[in-house]
């Protein structure tokens, strides 16, 4: 099994979001790389883990917390080292002209490749919401997403391999779908399939050590608004 290997981590108690990407804990501020609202997981008096590393802000940077009797990773950044360990890893095809951080048309997307001799793009996206099973992105609207996916379609429609992979850093994920509330993601990402782009969601379960790479988790599309044609929809 495909591991990232974790910064040597503290214990410590989260108290409030003081904004983004700032949180107060009892051992003091703490570096969240992380805008989603996490709201069923950043609660008062939860158990987390820092990796202790002191900048003019913070005291360190907050990597998992526990929730539901699981560690969860919070680390947002991490998704594209995830994507990379695959990568190299050959579980795509054959790996040449690994690049990171490649600018298109305004944006930045988190790698381009050749997999088995085709030009590649590639971006990570990082999930830790889980509602009954159902790992559910986003957990805040994302423009920048739907940007990402347009950009990966118009890739795959000229003729190269596009992929955009969710990494759910949250044991307790069976299934993965895109939340149909952000109307704009959704959207872009049935045209992204529809174009040829790859959609693909890995369960990775954290452990004090490491981010482990487990298996690729279903894609469930749930119906959006439109699917439903007026009829009401609750969506907790």
């Amino acid at each position: 099994m495909l591991a990232l290997p974790l910064p040597p981590l503290k214990p410590c108690r989260f108290l409030k979001r003081k904004n983004r990407f700032l949180v107060e804990s009892d051992v003091g501020p703490l570096h969240l790389p992380n805008s989603g609202r996490m709201g069923e997981l950043l609660l008062p008096g939860t158990p987390c883990f820092y990796h202790p590393r002191a900048t003019p802000k913070t005291v360190g940077r907050l990597l998992l917390l526990e929730s539901r009797g699981v560690l969860v990773g919070v680390d947002a950044s991490l998704a594209n080292r995830l994507l990379e360990l695959l990568l190299r890893e050959g579980v795509f095809g054959s790996l040449a002209d690994l690049r990171k951080e490649v600018r298109l048309e305004g944006e930045r997307l988190d790698f381009s490749a050749r997999i088995g001799g085709k030009e590649a793009l590639l971006e990570a996206k990082n999930c830790n919401r889980v509602e009954g099973g159902l790992a559910l992105f986003p957990d805040a609207p994302t423009p920048r997403g739907a940007r990402h996916l347009r950009l990966l379609s118009g890739f795959a429609r000229a003729g190269g391999l596009a992929y955009a992979v969710w990494m759910v850093q949250h044991p307790l994920a069976r299934a993965f779908a895109l939340d149909p509330e952000d109307r704009v993601l959704y959207q872009a990402a049935r045209e992204a399939k529809r174009a040829g782009v790859q959609l693909l969601a890995y369960r990775v379960r954290p452990t004090l050590e490491a981010l482990h790479l487990e298996e690729q988790l279903p894609w469930v599309w749930l119906p959006s608004q439109e699917d439903l044609e007026g009829h009401h929809h609750g969506h907790g």
